[in-house]
Order: structure tokens, then sequence, then C-alpha cells
């Protein structure tokens, strides 16, 4: 009788054990679910898609080896149309309806700050977003995630510009910003770049998502004596200010941030017929385009960067391949390293240590991206381009 209750014990507390192992949200013997809220619809559909897109096709080729410890990764993405309100209830689903593991590639600043408290609440870890807040890196505590960022700031791009731009002459800056959490983190970034360079922030001007008539506002900032104007908006508003101050026939230097460093600028420049007129437009990126990733003047991993080319080209069918696209491979594959190195017991803690642990090669530059505990930036590079010749091509790195 003893034996036969100690072998019914022992198969309960095998039981027990069983579903204890499977008790983390979003992790099956068989998957790892991971989710994403970003735009699919809307202006800023090009980079939801493109870098949605990229990373699944990452994954299926881990899929087909086997995937991580026997688990098939999946990707869950919800439409966000870059809406605040869509974007919260994009993310509550994924994270309480679906019970993904990880957020993977949410696109958007302010979007990500206000589904940030929900991941929080079933720790639900944040991962590699489409945006270069400084917010989305950091610690879990007070409601947050842990939050891990693979670009260098908007923050310190626009710095590194400025101060870049001044020592140039350019010692009357100007600013066009986005009324959203995003716009005024580049707004706090000139003003510090400008500081540091010993100048004086000439001109600021606020604008709304999707805003198309910059005529007034390039005005008074010719007025106030700008000689650079840096841009705390998207591709779509970035094409209709160059396009508009070209047409005006203003000469200064107009700068973006890595928003703005996407293939989409030339795509729907060409369709609008003002492709001519974004010559000359600069963006202060977290990497460099497709064509100068394969130079090997330029990165010591090119032939990486060709065959990923090659590649994606050959998947997907697409013309080129964007930054979005670039993204996803990289947030694909540093999530898939740190999945791995995470072990077969996955959790969101053993994530996070492996994390902090892995260094991935980014083969689109030749740099290094890794998590110290604390810091959570992968990269603090800066790489400033420009629109020259109708594509984008690299000027100078700016910071390492």
């Amino acid at each position: 009788m003893k034996r036969i209750l100690t072998a019914a014990t022992a198969a309960l507390a095998g039981l027990a054990f069983a579903a204890s192992a499977h008790a983390q949200q979003g992790v099956t013997d068989d998957t790892i679910l991971l989710g994403s809220h970003t735009p699919l619809s809307g202006p800023l559909q090009p980079w939801g898609a493109g870098s949605t897109g990229a990373a699944k096709i990452y994954f299926a080729g881990v899929n087909a080896q086997g995937g991580i410890h026997g688990r098939q990764i999946e990707l869950l993405v919800e439409d966000s149309s870059y809406l605040v309100p869509k974007a919260t209830e994009a993310g509550r689903k994924l994270v309480v309806d679906d019970g993904i593991f990880a957020m993977l590639l949410a696109l958007g600043t302010p979007h990500n700050n206000a589904v940030l408290p929900i991941q929080g609440e079933f720790n639900v870890p944040n991962l590699l977003p489409m945006t270069a807040a400084r917010s989305m890196s950091g610690t879990a505590g007070d409601g947050m995630p842990e939050r891990f960022g693979a670009l260098s700031s908007y923050y310190d791009q626009v710095e590194a510009a400025v101060g870049h731009f001044a020592a140039g002459g350019a010692n009357m800056p100007c600013v066009i910003y986005l009324d959203t959490d995003f716009g005024y983190e580049i707004l706090e970034g000139v003003e510090s770049g400008a500081a540091m360079a010993g100048v004086e922030v000439a001109a600021t001007a606020a604008h709304q998502p999707g805003d198309s008539d910059y005529v007034g506002t390039l005005t008074k900032l010719a007025g106030a004596g700008c000689n650079a104007v840096y841009l705390g908006v998207n591709f779509p508003e970035a094409i209709s200010i160059k396009a508009t101050s070209a047409a005006m026939g203003l000469p200064m230097p107009i700068v973006g941030s890595t928003a703005i460093f996407e293939e989409a600028v030339i795509l729907l420049g060409a369709q609008a017929g003002v492709l001519e007129a974004l010559e000359g437009l600069y963006a202060a990126g977290s990497w460099i385009g497709m064509n100068d990733a394969k130079n090997p003047d330029l990165n010591p991993l090119h032939a990486e960067a060709a065959k990923f080319e090659a590649t994606f080209l050959q998947v997907t069918g697409a013309p080129l391949v964007t930054g979005a696209a670039l993204l996803g491979h990289n947030a694909a594959m540093i999530t898939a390293a740190a999945l791995q190195a995470a072990g077969p017991d996955l959790t969101p803690e053993s994530l996070t240590a492996a994390m902090e642990s892995i260094e991935v090669p980014n083969i689109f530059t030749g740099d290094t991206i890794s998590f110290g505990e604390g810091g959570r930036t992968g990269s603090s590079a800066v790489y400033l381009s420009q629109i020259q010749g109708g594509q984008w091509s690299f000027v100078e790195k700016l910071r390492d």
C-alpha cells in the first residue's frame, strides 16, 4: 500500500512539475509566442510591414532548422495603423488574450509607451521596438516591463547631428517636431546639441502627425535666420517639408533622425514626382543603407549583408531592401540568439539574463550589438546619410 501511495504521489508530483513547466505565458513544449503591434495600414505601413515581414522570414529559417530548444517561434502581428488607441487595443489583445511571451518590433514611441504598463502587469518583456526613444531601454519596475532597445536614441542622433553641422557653420538651428513623445525627444536632443556646440535654437514649430502644409512654418523659420532645420517627424512629413523647402528655394540643410531613414522616402518621393526635390535630405540614423552595407570599404561584414539581400529579394519579390527590413532581420536574429542562450527553461528572467550576456554582429554595419546589465541599449552608433542621386548614401559616422 505504501508503495502504491508513493508511486501515486510521484505521479502527481510529475504532473505538478509538468504543469509548472508550462505555466509560463507564451511558452509551451512546442512554441514560443511573440507579438507585435505595428502599422500594417496607414502612412507608416512600410515600416510595420517591412520589419515584421523580415522577422518572419528569419524565424522561418530558424524553425526549419528545428527551432529553439525544440520550440517553433511564432510571431503574431496586430495592425495599429499608427494610432495610439488602436495600438493600445492591439497590445492588450496580444498580451492578455493571446498570451504572448514577449513583444517584438512594436512601432511608435507614444504607442509603445501606452502599451508598456499592460506588459508590465503581465511580465511581458519589450524587445527591440521600432522606435529609438530613450524610454524603450530600461529595467522592470514601477509597472514597466524589461525593455531592450537596439538603436541609438533619437536624442543622441540629433544631438550628434547638431554638433556636426554647427562645426560647419550652421549656428542657427531650428526644429520642426510632432506634438508627441517622439517629437519632444527630438526637440530636447536638438536643444542639448545646441548647448554643447555653444549655440542657441533660433525657432521651433510643432505639428500633428500627417500634416502636409509647411509653407507657414518654413517661412517663420527662415525669418528667424535658421541655417539648419532638424526634424522630429516621420518620413511622410519629412517628404512634405523637404519638397516644400526646395520649392521655396530655402538653402539650409534639413536633417532628420532614424525615423526618416527609410527607402520608402525614395519610393514615395518618386511616386509623388518630388524625388528631385528630396536631394540633399539628411538623416542621422542607427545604420547605413543596403547599398552601403555591401561596400567592403564601409562594412567588414559586407558579404553577409549581400547574402541577406539576395535571400530577402528572392523570398519577397520586393524591388529593394528597406531600412525596415534591415531592422526586422536584426531584431529577429538578436531575439533568436537570446532565446537560445536562455536555455530550455524559458522565463522572462532567463531571457533577461540572456539578453544581457549575448553579443550579436550587425551584418549591415560591422558593429557589435550587445546589452549590458542596466544599459539595455544595443548600440550607440550614429551614422549620417544623405539622399544623393535619388538614393540614400552614407556620409559620415558621427558617434561610435
